[in-house]
């Protein structure tokens, strides 16, 4: 009769050296996502490698893009200021105020909320006094919930802008409906600058003796 030979013990469900060595050549900053369970269809086919369609931009697309919604808001607005929410709205809020010919300003909408766990936390921000009495355009690079550009419209009317409109370079087809928008698409958007480093802009910077004033 065959006898089991023991393990040493301690040695129980220790890996080999192979793995070891796999295990040691994970980068120590790399940061790996609890694995959750992949959908299933009722056939049980595993739905883990579908993904969402990704649309890139060049910054030729980028340009075409600017000009035909350029054009789409001539027709029916005559903005005086356009006000590009960053990040990526002060991309596209520069490029559209180019075309248009009139002053841009860049602002920063920031989602903040005292109960970390809010599903609805509030949105803070800033609109320069120059938008007094003009006709603005709030610019955003994309559409969603709207809440950033709702914001956005409220503080410049806030201010005393005599118009407010708002647009984007993309918005989706289920989601908040801007004034004007160049595409529209459910498909994951990757935009030029995602490729390049952010540089702040100084007209961000907040003058300590004008605070609060």
């Amino acid at each position: 009769m065959a006898t089991k030979r023991a393990q040493p013990k301690g040695t129980k469900g220790k890996p080999s050296s192979h793995q070891v060595e796999k295990l040691v050549s994970i980068p120590s900053d790399l940061v790996l996502a609890p694995q959750v369970e992949a959908p299933r269809q009722p056939t049980g086919r595993d739905q883990s490698r579908s993904k969402k369609r990704i649309q890139e931009l060049t910054w030729m697309d980028f340009d075409r893009a600017v000009q035909t919604l350029a054009r789409s808001i001539r027709q029916s607005y005559a903005p005086q200021a356009v006000v590009g929410v960053a990040h990526g709205g002060v991309f596209v809020g520069g490029a559209l105020s180019s075309a248009l010919g009139v002053e841009f300003f860049p602002v920063r909408i920031s989602r903040r909320s005292r109960d970390k766990s809010s599903s609805n936390p509030k949105l803070t921000g800033d609109m320069p006094k120059e938008l007094k009495g003009k006709r603005v355009l709030i610019v955003d690079d994309v559409a969603a919930s709207g809440d950033t550009l709702e914001l956005a419209t409220a503080l410049a009317l806030k201010v005393g802008a005599r118009e407010v409109k708002n647009t984007t370079l993309i918005c989706r087809p289920d989601g908040f409906s801007p004034d004007f928008h160049a595409l529209s698409t459910e498909a994951l958007v990757v935009f030029p600058w995602d490729y390049e480093e952010v540089v702040e802009d100084g007209r961000f910077d907040v003058d300590p003796d004008k605070a609060g004033a």
